[in-house]
């Protein structure tokens, strides 16, 4: 850092900038994409969050997932973050939020004696339900009961949800390869049809030099047996000219 940085602090009047920024570390629950298909109910997981705002300008304000440089940059708001929190028993699962049975303000509640979750509720033993008194409106007995219900009622319906969700993904998948290899295919061209053959390479072939060409058919002997008629005739005329 040069000298002249305001956080240097060989600087004469050096100051920490980010003492003037306002920051808050918090809990904030994201949620589960692939347990909520799973589970067939929303499922959350709470994730820490840091919150940076410049005084008087509203519009410069910086929300994200707290990085352990965040925690090393502002050393004093992470340690009130942790006090405040210390022993808080987060639960992964569906915030009492997200629960129909119970409003919002009745969910507060349950985070104020440490009740984060519909689960933590269905699972509570009879020592800690007592605690819960009549915030949710009922008994909680009878509270715990219909938590149990929600929680099975959501794990009945949630595999074949799952499940129809994986085919329709696979059903996408296969679609898509279809469609790939129909491209594929049209893009390969037919192979060339064979040429016909030319006309002369239908004739009959001339035999190769030096090889004797077969001398043409001779004509049949006349068998023995009745003399043709021009024999017949040569020797009428033989007899006619010697005489008797």
């Amino acid at each position: 850092m040069l000298a002249s940085d305001d956080a240097n602090p060989a600087f004469v009047g050096a100051k920490d900038p980010d003492a003037a920024l306002v920051v808050e570390f918090f809990i904030h629950p994201v949620q589960n994409n692939f347990q909520s298909s799973k589970q067939g109910r929303p499922i959350f997981d709470d994730v820490i969050y840091v919150k940076i705002n410049v005084p008087g300008l509203k519009e410069m304000e910086w929300i994200m997932p707290a990085r352990s440089d965040h925690q090393a940059r502002f050393p004093r708001q992470w340690a009130h973050f942790k006090n405040k929190t210390e022993g808080d028993a987060r639960e992964v699962g569906t915030p009492l939020k997200e629960w129909p049975m119970l409003t919002r303000s009745q969910a507060e509640e349950f985070r104020g004696i440490k009740f984060f979750t519909v689960e933590s509720i269905a699972n509570a033993s009879d020592a800690n339900i007592n605690n819960l008194g009549m915030i949710g409106g009922m008994s909680p007995y009878a509270l715990r009961e219909k938590a149990r219900a929600f929680l099975q009622s959501a794990k009945d319906t949630a595999l074949p949800q799952h499940q129809a969700e994986e085919l329709a993904k696979r059903d996408a998948e296969i679609s898509m390869l279809k469609e790939q290899f129909a491209q594929l295919a049209a893009s390969i061209k037919a192979p060339p049809q064979a040429n016909s053959l030319p006309s002369s390479s239908l004739a009959t072939p001339e035999p190769p030099r030096g090889t004797a060409t077969p001398a043409a058919a001779a004509p049949k002997k006349r068998g023995p047996g009745r003399p043709s008629k021009a024999e017949l005739a040569a020797r009428k005329a033989q007899q006619e000219a010697t005489g008797p």
